[in-house]
């Protein structure tokens, strides 16, 4: 059995399950923990509210069609994606639902937009010009979504001004607008006084083109959703609650949902290694005593910190192993002197839960001094992606 780049296990994700044998470094997707997480967010969202799943960098990493196809199966309005071809991808799958290129749409890819029938977010009359010209000449219609910039900065017509441009827009022939947003800069803060002036500047524009139809209206990520219920409008779009990490500790409630991806590899070899070695490039670690050392097969070449040299763990046999030296493209050494009947073979959990201890995303990405996005979205594609359906 030789697994393709994205499987489905049914069973429970034990790593003697049939087929782990092939696996020497996977990230292990839980689907049940995935579908619990939308169930939530849907409960959070309440009657009226639609949900855009964002689904953008390959689901976080955790599979961007798996993903889709889940969430979909729960009743989930529309994907939120980053680029052209993410869009693309999902398209070739999913014939019907709505997929939002949620970053500023290019003028010269509006015959692509038109033809996978994508809506791009757009905040510009060049990409505004291009689509209607493409769209009259297929005899068809652009979907697009408007970006108000309400304190974001990056893209977006600026709030002042959003009511003239939309009404402009609104009379162009085949355009149909089908969202308006906008995007928080700080609603998983302790702080939401900006992020409450956001949604009031947001509110007062959308109170100005009420006249206008517009099916969608949205501004919630995932701290705008379980941080200001006002904000909820009639379309949220969850990112990291889907997989059941919390962007901060001041997001409100996140303890309903559960991480969804664990991050595993197995140890190839052991050895004994005396007092006054030293370890990896740069001979960063010297060995103070006689030591146990497992040496794992992954590496910042998978997208595990490099900045977790000496400093991170991994779980071996339900304990912490710590870090020794330089985290290679391909290896890293770890500590396993304290920990009894360890074998070549066993599993260490880099991200995830072993016994009664667990490595969150979070952690691995305070001893890195990042944030859990990057975390994810650096398991590359030489990473095996397992997923695991108990249902």
């Amino acid at each position: 059995m030789i697994f393709k780049k994205q499987v489905i296990v049914k069973g429970t994700g034990k790593e003697s399950s049939y087929g782990y044998r092939l696996l020497k470094t996977w990230a292990e997707i839980d689907i049940p923990i995935l579908r619990n997480n939308i169930r939530v967010i849907a409960k959070r969202a309440g009657k009226g509210t639609d949900i855009m799943a964002v689904v953008k960098c390959n689901a976080y990493g955790h599979g961007a069609v798996e993903v889709s196809k889940e969430a979909v199966k729960l009743g989930v309005k529309a994907l939120g994606v980053s680029s052209l071809s993410e869009g693309i991808e999902l398209r070739n799958v999913f014939a019907d639902v709505p997929i939002i290129v949620l970053s500023a749409g290019m003028s010269g890819q509006a015959k692509e937009f038109i033809k996978y029938g994508l809506s791009p977010v757009i905040c510009s009359w060049q990409m505004v010009n291009a689509l209607s010209e493409e769209a009259r000449a297929g005899g068809t219609k652009a979907r697009i979504h408007i970006k108000i910039d309400t304190g974001m900065g990056r893209i977006g017509v600026w709030h002042e001004q959003a009511d003239e441009f939309v009404r402009e827009v609104y009379k162009v022939p085949g355009i149909v607008i089908e969202g308006v947003c906008s995007h928080f800069a700080t609603a998983d803060e302790k702080d939401l006084e900006f992020a409450r002036r956001q949604l009031k500047w947001f509110v007062d524009f959308l109170e100005k083109i009420k006249d206008i139809p517009v099916r969608f209206k949205h501004i919630s990520n995932t701290g705008g959703i379980f941080n200001l219920p006002a904000a909820r409008l009639n379309m949220i779009r969850p990112g990291l609650s889907i997989y059941g990490v919390s962007p901060s500790d001041f997001v409100k409630g996140s303890g309903e949902f559960r991480p969804v991806l664990s991050l595993k590899t197995k140890i190839a070899f052991i050895k004994e290694i005396p007092k006054g070695r030293t370890l990896s490039y740069g001979r960063t670690f010297v060995t103070d005593r006689k030591m146990k050392v497992a040496t794992l097969p992954v590496g910042y070449g998978d997208g595990y910190p490099r900045l977790l040299s000496n400093r991170g763990y991994v779980l071996i046999g339900g304990k912490r192993a710590r870090i020794l030296g330089t985290v290679t493209m391909d290896q890293m050494m770890v500590d396993i002197s304290g920990i009894k009947n360890v074998k070549v073979e066993d599993v260490a959990v880099l991200i995830g839960r072993q016994g009664r201890e667990e490595i969150t995303a979070r952690e691995v990405a305070s001893m890195a001094d990042t944030i859990p996005y990057e975390i994810f979205t650096s398991i590359n594609k030489r990473v095996q992606r397992v997923y695991i359906d108990r249902d």
